[in-house]
């Protein structure tokens, strides 16, 4: 057995072991600190520095304000508003436990009807994309009403990293009228972002996507600028850093358009409701546009809502039959029908087919015999003999089919292009169709499918406007206002000056001609006749366009229409006839007769563009 002395010795040997240990332990953990502290101080000194400093600076970038549409008289028709966002800076979040902390507690905020805020998938992805990018705002929910952000506002000590933002979203007062005219804005795609032109956007930013928000993106976008804020611990903002640079935002252009917004409004509501079609007005002298409608409407503010409303509401747009994304004023195409009619009279007189006087012998009676086809006029009961001016105040189809067969396709086709039409007229808002002109040759490439072969019976339906002939209303308005004014053809368009945020003028639109127009004298004159009787003489079919005061010329049309019982309404018209200054157009589909249905909203119009401040022309 061990002796007490030995067993004390042992236990000393034991103890002194283990403080030799603990000693050595203390030791290396001291030197593991130091190299620690000496990797952090020293070598790692200019990243912790900038990690500490990017916890405690942050950088904001400042979102410029774009610029605003406004009426040529001043009225702003498209302007900003404030949009609320709630948004996860995942920089915030230091550890594990912050982050299941904040997406629990997000989870479980309600609004007054206990419903959900965020849902869960939606908030996991944000989470796990704001991993990847720590510095980068990632929107929880956007464009936030009052009550949301006094939510999060009650709760923002328990929620670091969730912060409100406040954006700039466009803002169209009078909701959907001009909405065609005017597009709207969206949150710029990633295909969008990989396009050259696209390099100085980032993911989030909003671009416009049609109409002049479209065209004059560039114009409207301004400079955005940049700050430095100081931060607390929970992230939030304390200061901003003066003695450090900033860059400020400097607002976008805005526009002057040539819209004349009584006339807009006027027009808009004189489409009846239910009703599909298109209105144009414009000045000929120039191609300013003053109005244009397309029925049914489209409001542009649904894309400034927050993402769920605007999936509900693209999806009801998007799926309505009626296509209310269409704007049928540069889009739609439609048989010309006896609007036609002047092109005809103006190839017939510039050829020297017949003259003003002329008369055909074969009187109508209601229709015309062309080998086996008996082609009807629009009235049964017929208009007997008539010349060119009777023909265009009656819209005789008869004298039209005789005229059309005289004057030939290619001739007609050559006025017809002369004037517009077939072609891109150059509207400064995208989705502009061309419309058809169609020749003997590609009517046959055409109709190649359907085994159809050009014959001298389709003569009959051009010269009046229907067969191998497509217009959009916009063709038709600037046809009959450049036939008129005899100047040529311009350029339609809606920017009428360019202005930088302090008013000052930077650019002013000039008019641009497209085609010279040329007619003779005598032949516009003659036309002009044609168009006047059709409005002022006793029997004219558009007596329903009369102007106090004022000489408007027009002329109807009903186009047949293969997807309805009843035809297209048409009526253009100019005024005054002595130098014309207003053109306008109207289609209504499936409406009926243009006489009854479209001269009597070109009359208001005309009437509130001559007469602003009467009892009539503000009804």
């Amino acid at each position: 057995m061990l002796s007490q002395l030995e067993r004390s010795e042992d236990n000393r040997q034991e103890i002194n072991l283990k403080s030799l240990v603990f000693i050595c332990a203390v030791i290396i953990a001291f030197i593991v600190l130091i190299l620690r502290l000496l990797q952090l101080q020293y070598f790692e000194h200019e990243v912790n520095f900038k990690r500490a400093e990017e916890n405690r600076i942050r950088k904001i970038n400042i979102k410029a304000n774009r610029g605003y549409i406004l009426d040529r008289n001043g009225v702003v028709l498209v302007r900003n508003r404030p949009s609320y966002q709630i948004s996860l800076l995942y920089s915030q979040l230091k550890s594990r436990e912050d982050r299941d902390s904040v997406f629990n507690r997000l989870l479980r905020i309600t609004d007054t009807e206990g419903k959900r805020l965020l849902d869960s998938s939606a908030l996991a992805f944000s989470f796990e994309r704001g991993r990847w990018q720590r510095f980068r705002f990632q929107r929880l929910i956007e464009d936030a009403s009052q009550e949301i952000v006094a939510l999060f506002e009650e709760r923002s000590e328990e929620l670091p990293g969730i912060e409100i933002l406040v954006e700039s979203r466009r803002d169209y007062p009078f909701g959907s009228q001009g909405g065609h005219i005017f597009g709207y804005t969206s949150e710029i795609s990633e295909q969008e972002l990989k396009l050259p032109q696209n390099e100085h956007y980032v993911m989030g930013d909003r671009i416009g996507k049609k109409g002049l928000e479209f065209t004059y993106e560039r114009e409207f976008r301004g400079e955005n600028g940049l700050k430095f804020v100081e931060v607390n611990a929970l992230g939030r903002e304390i200061r901003t850093m003066t003695e450090m640079p900033s860059i400020k935002a400097i607002s976008g252009n805005s526009i002057v358009t040539t819209i004349d917004w009584n006339l807009q409004q006027i027009a808009e509501t004189s489409i009846p409701e239910d009703f599909k079609g298109a209105v144009v007005a414009l000045n000929p002298q120039n191609g300013e546009i003053y109005a244009m409608v397309s029925k049914p409407s489209l409001d542009p503010n649904i894309f400034s809502l927050e993402k769920r409303e605007l999936h509900r509401a693209w999806a009801s747009v998007a799926l309505d039959t009626a296509k209310p994304l269409t704007n049928r004023a540069i889009s739609g195409l439609y048989p010309p029908g006896s609007v036609f009619k002047v092109i005809t009279a103006a190839a017939g007189l510039e050829n020297n087919v017949f003259t003003e006087h002329s008369r055909y012998k074969t009187p109508c009676l209601g229709g015309f015999r062309f080998g086996n086809r008996y082609a009807r006029c629009w009235h049964a009961g017929g208009h007997g003999t008539l010349n060119i001016l009777d023909a265009l105040k009656v819209s005789c189809n008869v004298f039209f089919y005789q005229a059309g067969l005289d004057i030939g396709n290619r001739r007609i086709g050559e006025m017809a292009r002369k004037f517009g039409y077939g072609a891109a007229l150059g509207v400064d808002i995208p989705g502009e169709r061309f419309g058809t002109v169609i020749d003997s040759a590609s009517y046959e490439k055409w109709f190649e499918r359907r085994g159809w072969k050009w014959s001298r019976g389709e003569i009959l339906n051009i010269s009046v406007g229907q067969g191998a002939i497509t217009v959009t209303p916009l063709q038709q308005t600037a046809m009959v206002g450049a036939l008129a004014t005899g100047n040529g053809l311009y350029k339609p368009h809606f920017l009428k000056r360019v202005t930088s945020p302090d008013g000052k003028v930077l650019k002013e639109y000039k008019p641009e001609k497209i085609s010279d127009g040329a007619l003779s004298e005598s032949t516009r004159k003659a036309v002009l006749k044609g168009l006047d009787l059709a409005v002022n003489a006793p029997g004219g079919t558009a007596r329903r366009a009369i102007v106090p005061g004022i000489r408007v010329g027009g002329k109807t049309g009903s186009a047949e229409n293969p997807h309805g019982d009843k035809t297209h309404a048409w009526f253009v018209a100019v005024a005054p006839l002595e130098e014309p200054v207003i053109a306008v157009g109207v289609v209504l589909e499936n409406a009926g007769g243009g006489g009854a249905m479209a001269a009597p909203i070109a009359q208001k119009i005309l009437n509130a563009y001559f007469h602003p401040n009467s009892s009539q022309a503000a009804k």
